[in-house]
């Protein structure tokens, strides 16, 4: 089992932006708390799905 810690904090990257991003901009205003939730779940997939077609885990690369 490979361990790619470059990934895992671009991830993590990924996630805390999404979060922090909707949480203190307007785009989410007026949303109620579960409209603002699927956002960001959908969000936070699209980003890390396309992280890992461009740079996939455990490729050393």
């Amino acid at each position: 089992m490979t361990f790619d810690i470059p990934h895992m904090i671009a991830t993590g990257a990924i996630v805390f932006l999404v979060i922090w991003i909707t949480d203190h901009t307007s785009a989410c205003d007026g949303m109620s708390k579960g409209r603002k939730t699927l956002v960001k779940t959908v969000a936070i997939f699209v980003l890390v799905v396309m992280l890992n077609i461009f740079w996939p885990y455990g490729s050393g690369v």
